[in-house]
């Protein structure tokens, strides 16, 4: 079976085939031919887009089930850090290349600082930055301060949800590799680049949490296996059971890029009740349809190959339950790892003595080792048929279509001008009439089509904005009413904190309220508004391409009739078109467009951003109970049994924390309302039509080019007829063959689809 790599190989050389031809004609240099330029930058596009064009595969699952062990296994070396767990803190992109290479993107000074204020709102410390926003990291005086605060903090301050508090891990991992990172970090956005022996020194920064949360984005050059082709980027993703809850916000806007998810479960644990989780919130995006599942077998948890065989069903069962018809495959990732090592390793790769002695004795039970041999290469095998057969539709089918076109138009137009150059003038002159009658039909259904394109396009905007505006209006919207009565109903109490405003004061206190409540959100927004968003997106998307469908059905037709009409003509004439059948004209797929026109859904909603005004408001108002409680002693009036100053001043901080993070929820979904519109939708359609538009019109090019052409040619004197008539033969003998090309690669799609 030939693989995407082999079939995009094979376009390439049809696509440079009719340039040259292109070429060839335009080097005639007589004046008209220019208009033959349409087609040359067609296929100069296509090139560019099949260069550019990257399949991408995220591997997720949750912490500590092997994910990076099982990338180090497909690509033969010890690259990744392995046991990371919870420490993976970014995503690590990995993609095919001769030489080992790592790509380390470093956030700015600028950003560092704004992630920090953000997380110094409400912080205990009442020090500099805190209700300011003007922390600087590279203030050391600052960065004393804060150390010394968060020393002061006592256990329940370092946890919230069960688990470290993600905003005090930010800051201290901040503080912690300050001294580390700071030459490498500047005010520009930086790229730190580290090749051959110093390539593993990128461990360092991607498992150790001080370090990789200054990095903005990791990317790695490795040898991958040669089926997997070039234009591969496998991703590493963060553990999706991660406390922080921005680690799955950043999952889900991978998962939005990718092509096929691999998902690795733990043999040692099964499916776990946090992958049950984020199976139901993949299938809720709609990304459910191109997963591949791994149970990364522990070969000494299984007393034999039965034993293992039974784990695999009982894990097919229960994932049968969440997803129909699951594709799993079980091996043993670091199986795989520890034999590449061991045959290929190199200094950094080199396998450890205790590592040997576990391989040695993994191959003792040949049965499970077999096992695990013959479904890793069932598990690569389906990888590149997944990758493969995935894309076809995407983008080789519709290129095929594209180059036929032209094609088709080309030998036309060759034929035409052969016929004229063995004409007699009066018959030339009744070709003309002829052709120039094909003209202006032609181009009144190119006018047609113009109009109605751009009037749908303009009446499709419109949509798209009601839609648009519709779904995230802050009343009514599906997208922000059930997060604002989320925030509006979320259990946390004043009274739930007496003890700690009583051992703690406000201050601590309130941040511990505002923590847990800003994790509760964004996690919210993660599980509960991201999916919906995202089939909304796939919604108005489809909208788009339905409505682009009606367009290209109905002229399409009325294409073909002015394409049939155009070959009577000319038979009449006694000039023979070669008969090449018209393919039916529909909408570009979207994904083909919108990798060919960069665009990309906007990212996903993650953080909030806050002022730190309501911190100010709680230590007025806790100061203002307390003034009028002192004064009425002083005045020896009675004082209210109620709740104390801090209680009471707690409560309406609550209050205000609701009522600022909904009003940041509203501006930051506003904010993507606007940019879905102008920075997504109206260019997608925008492309879309565009891309329709030469569709519809490039087999009329032909009609539109020939008289000017012809014309052109014969009034020239520079060449000969003869010299005419040899270049056109040449042209049409090599158009022949890449007929005959195109022909054989549709069957070869064709059949590989079929598969």
């Amino acid at each position: 079976m030939e693989t995407y790599s082999d079939i995009k190989k094979r376009l390439l050389s049809i696509n440079g085939d009719i340039r040259l031809v292109l070429q060839n004609a335009l080097s005639m240099e007589c004046p008209g031919l220019s208009s033959l330029e349409g087609w040359k930058s067609t296929t100069t596009r296509i090139e560019r887009q099949l260069g550019e064009e990257t399949i991408r595969i995220a591997v997720v699952g949750s912490i500590k089930s092997g994910k990076s062990t099982l990338v180090n296994a497909i690509f033969g070396g010890d690259y990744l850090k392995r046991g990371a767990g919870v420490v993976t803190s970014i995503i690590t992109r990995i993609q095919p290349g001769h030489n080992l290479r790592a790509r380390l993107r470093f956030k700015t000074w600028n950003e560092i600082n704004a992630e920090i204020n953000q997380g110094l709102i409400f912080f205990s410390s009442g020090g500099r930055g805190t209700p300011g926003g003007n922390f600087n990291i590279r203030q050391k005086k600052d960065r004393l301060q804060l150390q010394e605060e968060i020393s002061k903090l006592d256990r329940k301050q370092l946890i919230t949800n069960d688990a470290r508090n993600p905003n005090l891990v930010l800051l201290t991992n901040y503080l912690k590799g300050y001294n580390r990172a700071k030459n490498l970090v500047s005010s520009e956005p930086a790229i730190h680049t580290f090749e051959a022996d110093d390539f593993y020194k990128q461990k360092e920064f991607v498992g150790d949490e001080s370090l990789a949360v200054y990095l903005q984005d990791v990317a790695l050059s490795l040898d991958a296996p040669e089926s997997f082709g070039e234009n591969l980027e496998i991703a590493d993703c963060q553990g999706s059971d991660s406390p922080n809850p921005l680690h799955l916000a950043m999952i889900q806007d991978y998962l939005l890029e990718t092509h096929l998810i691999i998902y690795v479960l733990s043999s040692r644990t099964g499916v776990r009740q946090a992958d049950i989780k984020f199976l139901t919130l993949i299938n809720e995006m709609g990304l459910a349809k191109n997963i591949l599942f791994v149970l990364n077998c522990d070969l000494t948890e299984h007393e034999d190959l039965a034993d293992l065989k039974k784990l695999v069903i009982r894990t097919e069962e229960e994932l049968d339950m969440i997803l129909p018809s699951p594709r799993l495959f079980a091996f043993s990732a670091l199986y795989n790892l520890f034999k590449s090592l061991e045959s290929t390793g190199t200094t950094g790769e080199a396998l450890a003595r205790k590592d040997r002695l576990r391989l040695e004795q993994w191959r003792q039970d040949n049965d499970i080792t077999a096992f695990s041999d013959e479904e890793t290469k069932r598990f690569l095998d389906e990888i590149v048929q997944k990758t493969s057969k995935d894309r076809f539709a995407l983008l080789i089918e519709t290129n095929l279509d594209r180059l036929f076109g032209i094609v088709s138009g080309m030998r036309d137009w060759i034929q035409i001008n052969q016929a004229l150059l063995e004409r007699d003038s009066e018959k030339r002159r009744e070709i003309f009439d002829e052709i120039d009658k094909r003209r202006k039909a032609s181009g009144q259904v190119t006018m047609i089509i113009k109009d109605t394109m751009d009037g749908t396009t303009s009446k499709l905007k419109q949509e798209l904005r009601r839609d648009i505006e519709r779904f995230f209006d802050p009343k009514y919207g599906e997208a922000i009413r059930g997060i604002l009565d989320f925030v509006d109903s979320h259990g946390v109490s004043a009274k739930d904190y007496e003890k700690d405003l009583e051992t703690s004061g406000l201050l601590p206190t309130l941040y511990q309220i505002f923590q847990a409540l800003q994790h509760d959100v964004t996690r919210y927004m993660a599980e509960s508004v991201n999916p919906k968003i995202v089939n909304f997106i796939r919604e108005e998307e489809q909208k788009v391409k339905d409505v682009f469908d009606r367009i290209s059905g109905s002229y399409s037709l009325m294409i073909k009739d002015s394409f049939h009409e155009h070959h009577r003509s000319m038979k009449k004439l006694g000039i023979k078109l070669p008969t090449d059948k018209l393919k039916s004209i529909s909408c570009p797929d979207i994904a083909v467009v919108k990798s060919d026109s960069g665009l990309k859904i906007p990212r996903l909603i993650t953080a909030m951003r806050y002022t730190a005004r309501i911190r100010t408001e709680a230590i007025f108002r806790l100061g203002l109970y307390n003034t009028l409680k002192a004064m009425k002693k002083l005045l020896k009036k009675p004082v209210d049994a109620g709740p104390d100053s801090a209680i009471r001043s707690t409560e309406h901080t609550l209050r205000r924390m609701k009522e600022e993070i909904q009003e940041s929820i509203i501006h930051s979904l506003i904010d993507y309302t606007e940019n879905l519109k102008y920075q997504y939708f109206f260019k997608l359609v925008d492309a879309v039509s565009s891309r329709l538009y030469e569709a519809l019109t490039s087999h009329s090019r032909a009609f539109t080019v020939s008289l000017l052409n012809v014309r052109s040619l014969i009034e020239d004197e520079r060449l000969t007829k003869q010299e005419l008539m040899s270049n056109l033969s040449s042209m049409a003998e090599t158009l022949d063959l890449v007929a005959k090309k195109i022909g054989k690669l549709e069957e070869i799609v064709v059949e590989s689809r079929l598969r």
